[in-house]
């Protein structure tokens, strides 16, 4: 994979951590509705890491990409380790756990794929 094609994943996966916030204007309506649950400070994790990935992307920066996914998945550690317990720092559930968790290994993969350009072959004149 070449350099833009990285750096178009990391904007998209930011954009899409930055778009899961809409699931906290849901009204707890019908299931198919309301089947991510980003509340409280998750909702403020997403948005902030979402919008360093995707300014990862659109800066050609690797650390922001890193820097992004390691966060999105230490946020999921941490409401993995709280989920059913009275005490829930990011206020969400195992689909808030899912969420920040797969985005955030996404990040890290893109984050992390080696750089190196494809060199193209010398065409005779």
């Amino acid at each position: 994979m070449t350099d833009e094609r990285l750096d178009r994943a990391a904007l998209v996966l930011g954009g899409a951590a930055l778009l899961s916030s809409l699931f906290a204007i849901s009204t707890g309506g019908p299931e198919p509705v309301d089947f991510i649950h980003v509340r409280g400070a998750a909702l403020g994790v997403l948005l902030v890491l979402g919008a360093i990935a995707a300014l990862g992307g659109i800066l050609h920066r690797r650390v922001l990409v890193i820097v992004a996914g390691a966060g999105l998945a230490i946020a999921a550690v941490i409401q993995l380790l709280q989920v059913g317990r009275a005490t829930n720092w990011l206020g969400g559930d195992g689909s808030t756990l899912a969420l920040m968790g797969g985005i955030g290994l996404a990040l890290l993969a893109v984050g992390l794929t080696s750089r190196n350009k494809v060199s193209q072959p010398d065409r005779p004149n």
